[in-house]
C-alpha cells in the first residue's frame, strides 16, 4: 500500500472512532460554525452531516435551546472551560439532560474556537435521584429508630440507676418498665425459679410458661442462637450483668430480635447470686432498619464500583469516606494504599513520590501545593498525566455539607485521538505539498533549465576566451560573477522546494506576508508564465508582519494561487489575472484577498468547498482548501469565500498581527 493510501486510511479510521462514541464531539469556530462534528449529530438533529458543518449554531439551535446555551458560549469563547448540565429538547423529538463540556481552544494565547463534548446524562441522573431518594427515606428511618433507641437506652438507664438504690421487687419492676419484665430467684444449688413476668410475656410468647422452668426462652429461640442463652445463664450467676441479642419465635410465628438486660443481685451474707431481674427489649424494627441500611450500603458499593469512572467522597476536613475500586485501578501503584480515613494530601503525595504523576518538571512538594489550592475547583476540570502515557481527568465538586465528591475519568484514548488527529493532518498537508510539486515538476525543471543555460553558457564562453588569450581580469571576474549568480538562483529554487515539501512543522516565528506571497509566486512562475497569467499585488506602506509558520502559511497561499491557475487551463479564461491584496483590518488582524478573474465556483459547491475530498478538478484529491482552514484556524484566523458582484472567484484570510513589545 502506498504511504498516501495509509494515512487516509488512518484518517478514516479516526473519523470511525470518533462516530463510534455515545456523545457529540465536535468543533466550532469564533462565529460559532460547526467546523466537525461525528455522526451522532444527525440523529439529535435529524439532518446530515453535510448540512451540518459550516451551519451556525444560532440557525440550528431552537430559540430556547439557543437561549438555554447562550452564556455558556460566551464563557468558553472568552477562554473559560465549561462543564455544565442542562436540560435540552432536541429536534429527535427527546429531552435530554446533557453534560455540556466547552473545552477553549487557545493558540498564542487567543481563543480559537472550541471543541464539545455533549454526553447524556438522563438515566445517570434518573439513577442518582432514585438513589439520593432511598437514601434520604433510610437516613429519616434510621434517625427515627435511632432516636427511638436511644430514647429506650435512657429510660434503662435511668431505671439501672434506680434499681441499684433498692433491691425491693416491686420498686424494681415499676421503674424498668420496659417491653417484657421478669424476675428469677436463685437457690443455694443454682436452680432458678420464675416468680414474677408481666402479662405481655405470656401474651405474645404464648400461655404455658413455667413458673419454675428458668429456661422457658429456649423451645421458642433460634437455633442458631442456642448457645446465647447458655452463656449468659453463666454469666449472671457469676454476678455479672449481661446484655444480650438473639432471636425467637413469638405466638403468631414470627421472627422477633430481643435485647435482653440481665441483672444479679448478690447477697454478700450468703456469698452468692439469690435474685436476677432481667428486662427484655423488642429491637425487631431497629435490626430491620439497620439490615436495610446494610443493604442499602451495599447497593451503593456495588453501584459505585460498577461506575466506568473513578469516584471519591471526601468529608468537609477532606477525609476520605468512600471510594471505589475504578480509582485504584486508574493508579495502580498509589491505588493500593488508599484507605478509608486518608486526606487528600496524603493520597495524591504518595502517587506524587511513587513516580505516578507527572509534574512538567515543578518540584513535588510544589505540585502537591498547587493542586490543594484548587481542591476542590467548580469550575474547571484537571488533567493529569501519569507515567507510561496515561491521562487522567479531575472534578472536584464540593457538596452541600461542605465535603467533597471527586470523579477521575481516564481520558487517554480522547488525548491519544487528538494527537492522532494532529498528526494525520500534518502528514497529510505534506503528502499535498509533495504531490503539488509533483504536477509542477516540469514547470520546475524549466525554471531550473534558465539558470542552468546561464552556467553553461557563460562557462563555454569563458573556455573560448582562455583558448584564445583575448580577456582581461576584469572580464573574467564578471563572467565568473554571472555564473556564480545563475548558481545561487538554482540553489534558492532547489532549497525553496526542499523546504515546501519538508515533513517538519517549524514553530511559529515573525514573518513577512510579502516575502512569503513573492516567493510563493517565484515558485510558481513558469506556471505564470507558462498560462500568461498576470499577476498584481498590494501590500502595506512598512510591510505586513505576522507570526506564522512559514511553510504552512506559503502552503496556503500557494494551495490558493495554484487553484486559480487550474481553473485558468480548464476554463480558457482570456487575459487571466490573480489578485492578492493585504491589508489591516484592526491593531490585531491582517487579511489577505486572493482574486481572480476565472469562471468562478459553481453555485452547487459553494456550501461543501471547505469539505474534504470535494474537487472539480481532473486530479487531486479535493483537500487542499480543507487543509489550508485547518492551518489558517491553527493560527487563529479565518479562510472564507467572499462572494463579490465581479466575475471569477476571491478567497480571504485573515492572520494575527505580530505585535512588538
Amino acid at each position: 500500500m502506498r504511504s498516501t493510501d495509509s494515512e487516509i486510511v488512518g484518517y478514516l479510521r479516526v473519523v470511525q472512532i470518533l462516530d463510534s462514541l455515545p456523545a457529540l464531539v465536535g468543533y466550532v469556530d469564533l462565529d460559532l460554525r460547526i467546523v466537525y462534528a461525528n455522526k451522532l449529530i444527525e440523529e439529535w438533529y435529524q439532518r446530515p452531516l453535510s448540512e451540518l458543518v459550516g451551519m451556525q449554531l444560532k440557525t440550528l439551535f431552537s430559540v430556547e435551546h439557543y437561549q438555554t446555551v447562550e452564556t455558556l458560549l460566551r464563557q468558553v469563547l472568552d477562554g473559560t472551560e465549561v462543564n455544565e448540565e442542562r436540560e435540552i429538547q432536541y429536534p429527535d423529538g427527546e429531552t435530554r439532560q446533557v453534560n455540556l463540556n466547552y473545552i477553549p481552544d487557545r493558540s498564542s494565547g487567543q481563543v480559537l474556537g472550541y471543541f464539545f463534548l455533549v454526553q447524556d446524562v438522563t438515566e445517570r441522573n434518573r439513577a442518582q435521584e432514585a438513589l439520593r431518594a432511598i437514601n434520604i427515606d433510610l437516613d429519616r428511618r434510621i434517625g427515627d429508630a435511632t432516636a427511638e433507641l436511644a430514647h429506650r437506652n435512657q429510660e434503662l438507664s435511668k431505671e439501672n440507676r434506680a434499681r441499684e438504690e433498692s433491691e425491693e421487687r416491686y420498686r424494681i419492676v415499676s421503674e424498668l418498665m420496659s417491653d417484657l419484665i421478669y424476675v428469677y430467684d436463685v437457690d443455694a444449688s443454682g436452680e432458678m425459679r420464675l416468680i414474677w413476668h408481666t402479662g405481655r410475656l405470656s401474651q405474645e410468647f404464648g400461655p404455658g410458661i413455667n413458673a419454675s422452668d428458668f429456661r422457658f426462652w429456649r423451645p421458642i429461640t433460634h437455633k442458631d442462637d442456642l448457645h446465647i442463652l447458655d452463656q449468659r445463664i453463666k454469666t449472671l450467676l457469676s454476678n455479672k450483668s449481661s446484655i444480650d441479642e438473639f432471636r425467637v419465635i413469638d405466638a403468631e410465628g414470627n421472627i422477633r430480635w430481643l435485647r435482653i438486660y440481665g441483672r444479679p443481685q448478690f447477697d454478700r451474707a450468703l456469698e452468692r447470686v439469690t435474685r436476677i431481674t432481667v428486662a427484655a427489649q423488642d429491637i425487631t424494627e431497629a435490626r430491620e432498619a439497620q439490615d436495610a441500611l446494610d443493604q442499602q450500603r451495599t447497593r451503593l458499593h456495588h453501584a459505585l464500583n460498577s461506575m466506568s469512572d473513578g469516584f471519591m467522597l471526601f468529608d468537609a476536613e477532606h477525609r476520605l469516606v468512600e471510594f471505589n475500586q475504578q480509582v485504584v485501578q486508574m493508579f495502580p501503584h498509589s491505588g493500593q494504599a488508599i484507605e478509608k480515613g486518608q486526606t487528600f494530601r496524603d493520597i495524591i503525595a504518595r502517587s506524587v513520590s511513587e513516580g505516578e504523576v507527572i509534574s512538567n518538571e515543578v518540584a513535588p512538594e510544589q505540585w502537591i501545593e498547587e493542586r490543594l489550592s484548587s481542591f476542590p475547583n467548580i469550575d474547571q476540570v484537571q488533567d493529569i498525566e501519569l507515567s507510561g502515557g496515561r491521562w487522567i481527568r479531575s472534578t472536584d465538586r464540593e457538596t452541600a455539607d461542605g465535603g467533597v465528591v471527586s470523579i477521575r475519568t481516564d481520558i487517554t484514548d480522547g488525548k491519544r485521538s487528538e494527537a492522532q488527529r494532529q498528526k494525520n493532518e500534518a502528514e497529510l498537508a505534506h503528502v499535498l505539498r509533495r504531490a503539488s510539486m509533483g504536477e509542477m515538476a516540469s514547470a520546475l525543471a524549466h525554471e531550473l533549465s534558465q539558470p542552468l543555460a546561464v552556467i553553461v553558457n557563460y562557462a563555454n564562453g569563458l573556455l573560448r576566451r582562455l583558448d584564445t588569450d583575448q580577456h582581461s581580469p576584469a572580464d573574467l571576474i564578471t563572467v565568473l560573477a554571472q555564473i556564480r549568480d545563475a548558481g545561487e538562483r538554482s540553489k534558492e529554487i532547489i532549497s525553496h522546494v526542499r523546504d515546501f515539501v519538508s515533513r517538519r512543522q517549524p514553530p511559529s516565528h515573525k514573518e513577512s506576508l510579502q516575502d512569503i506571497v513573492q516567493d510563493v509566486n517565484q515558485l510558481l512562475h513558469s506556471l505564470i508564465n507558462q498560462h500568461n497569467v498576470r499577476t498584481e499585488m498590494r501590500f502595506p506602506d512598512g510591510g505586513a508582519e505576522v507570526l506564522v509558520s512559514r511553510i504552512e502559511i506559503e502552503q496556503v497561499v500557494f494551495n490558493l494561487l495554484k487553484n486559480s491557475i487550474d481553473s485558468f487551463a480548464l476554463s480558457g479564461t482570456e487575459s487571466p489575472l490573480i489578485q492578492v491584496f493585504v491589508n489591516p483590518i484592526n491593531n490585531r488582524f491582517y487579511e489577505v484577498l486572493v482574486k481572480d478573474n476565472g469562471p468562478g465556483i459553481d453555485h452547487s459547491m459553494v456550501d461543501d468547498i471547505f469539505k474534504p475530498y470535494v474537487t472539480n478538478k481532473l486530479t487531486g484529491l479535493g483537500m487542499g482548501l480543507s487543509i489550508s482552514q485547518t492551518i489558517i484556524e491553527g493560527h487563529g484566523g479565518r479562510l472564507s469565500l467572499v462572494d463579490t458582484d465581479e466575475p471569477g472567484c476571491c478567497f480571504r484570510f485573515t492572520l494575527l498581527r505580530f505585535q512588538h513589545d
